[in-house]
């Protein structure tokens, strides 16, 4: 089958996350499945390490344009195109418009607050309470896919029905369950610096934690335009990494005991399973998306949104050792659950059943015309 995926954001750029990995997973998937998949995303510049990808990658314009000219795009290439996928991150393409059930709607999440964070006053009160309503109100009746129940429930409020439920997934690696050995606490913060991932509220949950546990480490991986405050701010047992490797992501992360995971909203929380593969259960705060990825006193921990309360939730756990050890077996069974595979062959089983080929339909329509 011929499919087009559409996302907002090359899985190769800098600041890529966890939609543009779900993107590029599936895409590679179904291209080794044998389907011809092609990505349509904005032009970027590349991450140093970025690996090859199995589908083939048409680059639009910038991250605003890119809207309007994948719909023009797929205007002309809709006849040969049996399933298109459009990857929301707030902002939609609306490509039910033009190829009706073909496409599919892959919503990761709802930007909600983190206009407040991200976007200054009025264009922030604007995007929250107008403009993103208005997307999502011009979704009704098209066929969503939502990563998560809360970014279900946050559609259900602007009356979009979500069709089924698929979470993202992450890499197997080959670690044993986490025993923490001798020596003071390792704290991980990973994601990108910028506000709405509240990176700086990690670090003052970690100096907090330090009062009782002055030894204790943190890690800081991600960039973003908050990684010069967060360096200057960083004092005794902080390292601030900036952008790493996956090879050493998993490294920092097979040493750790604890993620720490403030957030405003996700729409679930990958870096949750990435490091729940290497046995690290998570402290996250208590909000949409986090409380899909971290099972509450079983993969982690939620908390109230306050580095306070994140640091008082880890040292209860680092200060009751059997618990984090049987958290640590229960997060990596978990994260077992979710192989990328699994993501992309039920993706593909919801979004199939509709998909019709241009070509097979209009073959099925003469035929029964000759009948007629």
């Amino acid at each position: 089958m011929n499919v087009a995926l559409l996302n907002w954001k090359d899985p190769a750029a800098l600041d890529a996350g966890g939609a543009e990995r779900y993107v590029k997973e599936i895409a590679d998937s179904w291209s080794s499945a044998g389907h011809d998949v092609i990505v349509v995303v904005p032009q970027s510049g590349q991450r140093p390490d970025a690996d090859g990808s199995q589908g083939r990658y048409l680059h639009l314009g910038n991250r605003r344009t890119v809207f309007p000219l994948a719909r023009a795009w797929l205007r002309s290439a809709e006849r040969d195109l049996d399933l298109v996928i459009e990857s929301v991150s707030t902002r939609p393409f609306f490509s039910h418009r033009i190829v009706g059930r073909r496409a599919v709607a892959l919503y990761h999440q709802m930007a909600d607050d983190v206009w407040d964070h991200e976007v200054s006053f009025p264009l922030s009160w604007a995007g929250r309470y107008i403009i993103e309503p208005h997307w999502v109100r011009g979704m009704r009746g098209s066929r969503i896919v939502a990563v998560s129940r809360s970014t279900a429930a946050d559609l259900a409020r602007y009356g979009v029905t979500v069709e089924a439920i698929n979470p993202p997934g992450c890499v197997p690696v080959n670690a044993a369950i986490h025993d923490r050995p001798p020596g003071p606490p390792r704290l991980v913060f990973a994601g990108r610096l910028v506000k709405a991932k509240r990176p700086m509220d990690a670090l003052q949950a970690f100096e907090a934690l330090q009062r009782t546990e002055p030894a204790a480490t943190l890690d800081i991986i991600g960039d973003g335009y908050l990684r010069v405050l967060l360096t200057d701010r960083a004092r005794r047992g902080v390292t601030v990494h900036g952008f790493v490797s996956e090879e050493l992501k998993n490294h920092i992360l097979s040493r750790a005991d604890l993620l720490l995971l403030p957030g405003t909203r996700e729409g679930w929380g990958i870096v949750a399973l990435e490091a729940a593969m290497h046995g690290v259960p998570a402290v996250a705060y208590n909000v949409p998306g986090l409380r899909d990825a971290v099972v509450d006193n079983v993969t982690g921990c939620l908390c109230d949104a306050t580095p306070s309360a994140m640091a008082r939730t880890a040292e209860t756990l680092l200060r009751t050792p059997a618990r984090l050890i049987a958290m640590s077996a229960a997060a990596r069974h978990h994260a077992l659950e979710y192989s990328w595979e699994k993501v992309a062959s039920r993706l593909w089983g919801i979004c199939a059943d509709n998909a019709a080929s241009p070509r097979r339909q209009a073959a099925r329509e003469g035929t029964s015309q000759s009948k007629i």
